[in-house]
């Protein structure tokens, strides 16, 4: 048996796809510690791995620090300043655990500079589309990702300070700031398909596209699955994070208010239904919803676009409309489209008409529907948690690990 240490951050789209891994691993005999914040403990502890709480990072790290994905060079100074903080501690601690193998969360940027400083084998658990230059231009990234770093030259300038920092005191490079938030392991586990991912020749046979890690979860929301009928299900979610868009949710009440259409619509935790208005006959609003299970059940998905619930939406064979939030999510948006399995919305341009439109035209299209079962069919075929376990096991063995 062999031991691993899992270091992830404490937020749900980076978390979810790591528990059916976690399981698959212990299920095969690992032992696994896994360091997150403590409103991760029951979900930690249902895959049959130990839970280790952080000392210095709380559940509510993200909100705090002001990071929603929509600055990047804020995400990687911050990301950079907390790995210098608790590097210290984390490796005095992998020094007594004595693990044969490190995963990290390829946002996790101590995960992978501990398996440096150590010279241990590590896993990257990449919940992002890769990315170069070329598919950044591509895409129309490039040009706002500019602007940011023009106008964030100070967090830029701090995340190089700390750097340099970092390598000078354990002798390791970090990665630069294009590599920082997407960073790689030994073998690095990435779940999307290599249809999904563009310009798939581009990247190393180290990155191992397994698609989604999708398994069965526990639903204890309470949803109203008897009140859902036999007409065609919308559903609507912008995600967990950037979730708090009541104007969007006002305008999608009026699109499908009284229609033909059953809709159902999440709302995050944050936001208040009452504050939305009258919720019409044909709508079912929840803080939460389980998404899997309405999934299996949608015409349409219109969603934020984050890759967790593309794939999601794609493995059932749900059509889209892209509503992103930012920079990262209009990457994913846009390739949706390339694949002709669904239509991006630009988030200024959400009014109750023209999202009528646009869902009324990726319903009445059967050619949306196919090209997302023919998307669906490349993440069910990638092998999902599974594989993502035989690649680890691959890695050990070629590392000589038991």
């Amino acid at each position: 048996m062999s031991k691993a240490i899992f270091f992830n951050v404490p937020t749900q789209g980076h978390v979810n796809a790591t528990l059916p891994v976690t399981t698959e691993l212990v299920q095969r005999g690992d032992n696994v510690i896994y360091c997150l914040t403590e409103n991760y403990r029951a979900k930690i502890e249902a895959t049959g791995a130990t839970f280790r709480a952080y000392d210095l990072i709380h559940d509510d790290y993200f909100e705090k620090s002001g990071l929603d994905g929509s600055n990047p060079l804020l995400t990687a100074r911050t990301l950079t300043k907390t790995s210098q903080k608790i590097l210290p501690g984390l490796i005095e601690m992998v020094r007594a655990e004595k693990p044969d193998y490190i995963l990290h969360d390829s946002m996790c940027p101590w995960g992978g500079l501990v398996a440096k400083a150590l010279k241990i084998p590590s896993v990257s658990s990449m919940s992002l589309l890769m990315f170069t230059p070329m598919l950044l231009i591509k895409s129309g990234a490039l040009l706002p990702m500019m602007g940011k770093m023009l106008t964030n030259f100070p967090n830029l300038r701090q995340f190089s300070k700390i750097s340099g920092e970092i390598k000078r005191t354990y002798g390791i490079d970090v990665p630069s700031f294009a590599d920082f938030l997407n960073s790689t392991g030994t073998i690095t586990i990435n779940y999307t398909s290599s249809v999904f991912q563009p310009s798939i020749e581009s990247f190393s046979k180290t990155i191992k596209f397994v698609g989604p890690s999708i398994a069965p979860r526990t639903d204890t929301s309470g949803f109203p699955f008897d009140q859902l009928g036999t007409k065609p299900l919308i559903y609507i979610s912008l995600g967990t994070v950037i979730n708090q868009n009541q104007d969007f949710y006002r305008q999608s009440i009026e699109a499908f208010r009284d229609s033909d259409y059953q809709v159902v619509m999440s709302v995050g935790q944050r936001t208040n239904i009452a504050s939305l208005g009258e919720i019409p006959a044909n709508f079912i609003v929840r803080n939460f919803v389980p998404q899997l299970d309405i999934l299996q059940r949608a015409a349409l998905f219109i969603t934020h676009a984050g890759l967790n619930s593309v794939h999601e939406a794609l493995y059932y064979n749900v059509p889209l409309v892209l509503v992103p939030q930012q920079v990262e999510q209009n990457y994913v948006a846009g390739r949706v489209e390339e694949l002709g399995s669904g239509v991006k919305l630009p988030n200024n341009q959400v009014m109750a008409q023209r999202l009528r439109e646009i869902a009324a035209r990726v319903l009445s299209d059967p050619s949306f529907r196919q090209n997302a079962t023919k998307v669906g069919e490349s993440l069910r075929n990638a092998g999902g948690y599974k594989r993502a376990v035989d690649e680890i096991f691959a890695m050990k063995t070629a590392n000589g690990i038991r």
